[in-house]
């Protein structure tokens, strides 16, 4: 890890002084999109829509400002920005990745006050972006996409849209797909009974806040990112029983967390430099993993032995313990953080029961081997749809992107598809990551779109598909370099893989390699 942030720290250095001091091969930064204003004439007609107010969806707006275009409209489901950090309000949600990588490069927030952010922080955070950058003015929230067709006679995405009930159509030359792939709760179809439950039932994204919780017994169905982070919080509300159904356990590693104090706040105020080399020292960390993850190094056993240790060290009943030691290698599933996971788990009122759920009853949950627990909340901690695609689109002659998708998702670098002109995906397939931050790809994505507009614009372009060879071929190799990586050969199915085992989410390099890959728009791939 040491040897990696000193290489990486002199490649930064090495690309700062050439690219940015030296100004050579510097790219002009004025250049500016020549569209014309929001027309009173046209008012459901724009050159942009963005369909999501996250991180992507505002970082695509936030570019759109600075190419100097507001012709745009942001689409949010919810009442407030923040996409998944909005969404999701279960007990302890907060950030896997510390809070200086967590955020946009341009915009560092010097007042983070852990070093790993909870989700009201990171909420705030991207309130705060939407309203330093006036984006709040272009978002229709409480608006819902529920389908799109491209218009071949027209050249334009017809994008119909449902509100209050009703449904009306908007109109867009490009259409960035800024949803994510975590925003859709996915619940299990192979137990019968959940219908019939009587008592007080939720998923963790979709959190009820009115669930009392003290002197009830409670079941958490699911050990994945969010319940290691809910279960020690709602084990604080003074349940009577708590029952952790486990399908499969998980590697769990310490949370180096802790409290930010005021003297470091107002030192990153007065000088951001540090808080800049702070970010990149925390990225050269966290990109040495991928030698591990992805280039198979002899390290990884280290890595093992180092989490195996925080495990037996931790657990002490040897029965327990056997429960929660995966078969597999570190990082085949996510790993999770936690410092109160394991402790949580050895309370006298807590059980992890490994049985397969069979059938929940009106007031009790049964096990195949028959067991019954009896239970007066379920909280179904089951994570999303990744694999699911959940909106209708039409590209070219009516193509849909569900059966073109139907075999495995792909894009070109995560972003296009062929048969789908002028669609920008961000967070596409294979472009999130099992070691550090999505924002690091979000951004790499926006520059590239970004530099695609800006040749259609200047080149007098009107539509833009990437070549369908073009887009195979990468495929082709992405998948050829995914099977050596942990996530496809690390003994496990997670839900990085789709049913067929394709693992049709994470990027198998550094991220170094995605945002070299993505500074320049390859318009020869592309039909124009």
């Amino acid at each position: 890890m040491c040897a990696t942030i000193v290489i990486g720290l002199s490649a930064h250095f090495f690309y700062w002084f050439v690219f940015d001091l030296c100004g050579f091969d510097r790219q002009r930064t004025d250049r500016k999109l020549n569209v014309t204003s929001k027309s009173s004439s046209s008012p459901d007609e724009y050159y942009s829509l963005i369909i999501g107010s996250g991180f992507s969806g505002l970082g695509m707006a936030i570019k759109l400002k600075q190419l100097g275009t507001d012709n745009f409209t942001i689409i949010e489901r919810h009442g407030h920005v923040g996409g998944t950090w909005y969404a999701n309000k279960y007990p302890g949600c907060a950030c896997d990745v510390p809070s200086n990588l967590y955020s946009f490069s341009f915009e560092p927030n010097p007042n983070w006050s852990y070093f790993f952010s909870r989700q009201p922080e990171i909420g705030e955070y991207l309130e705060h972006c939407a309203e330093k950058y006036d984006i709040r003015r272009h978002v229709q929230f409480h608006t819902t996409v529920t389908e799109m067709r491209w218009l071949d006679d027209r050249q334009l995405w017809e994008v119909t849209v449902r509100s209050n009930d009703k449904e009306t159509k908007l109109y867009a030359k490009t259409v960035f797909a800024g949803y994510g792939p975590l925003s859709v709760a996915a619940f299990p179809n192979d137990i019968k009974g959940i219908d019939k439950f009587e008592g007080e039932m939720c998923h963790t994204a979709e959190w009820n806040k009115n669930i009392e919780l003290k002197n009830k017994r409670v079941a958490v169905v699911g050990t994945g990112a969010s319940a290691a982070q809910t279960v020690p919080e709602i084990h604080k509300s003074g349940l009577k029983n708590l029952y952790v159904f486990q399908r499969t356990p998980a590697w769990v590693i310490p949370r180096t967390d802790r409290a930010v104090n005021n003297w470091e706040k107002m030192f990153f105020t007065k000088f951001p430099i540090f808080q800049k080399l702070l970010r990149v020292l925390i990225y050269w960390m966290r990109e040495s993993f991928v030698l591990s993850f992805v280039y198979r190094w002899p390290i990884r056993y280290s890595y093992r032995e180092l989490v195996k240790y925080n495990l037996d060290s931790q657990v002490t009943n040897v029965e327990l313990r056997k429960k929660l030691t995966p078969t597999w290698e570190l990082g085949c599933k996510r790993i999770l953080l936690s410092n109160d996971w394991y402790s949580t788990l050895q309370e006298s009122n807590v059980e992890v029961v490994t049985n397969r759920i069979r059938e929940v009853k009106p007031h009790s949950i049964v096990t195949h081997d028959g067991d019954e627990y009896p239970v007066d909340v379920i909280i179904w901690s089951t994570g999303f749809q990744v694999q699911n695609f959940p909106l209708p689109i039409y590209g070219i002659k009516g193509r849909s992107l569900a059966e073109q998708w139907s075999q495995t998702m792909q894009a070109y670098r995560g972003v296009t598809v062929p048969n789908f002109p002028n669609l920008f995906f961000l967070l596409g397939p294979n472009t999130a990551l099992g070691h550090t931050s999505v924002v690091i790809m979000i951004e790499a994505q926006i520059q590239y779109i970004a530099e695609a507009l800006l040749y259609m614009n200047e080149n007098k372009k009107q539509t833009l598909e990437v070549k369908q060879k073009v887009h195979d071929d990468f495929n082709r190799k992405l998948q050829s370099k995914l099977k050596n990586t942990v996530w496809q050969s690390g003994g496990c199915h997670s839900w990085y893989q789709d049913a067929k085992g394709n693992n049709t989410t994470i990027w198998p390099d550094f991220t170094w390699t995605y945002i070299l890959l993505m500074k320049k728009f390859d318009s020869q791939n592309y039909t124009l």
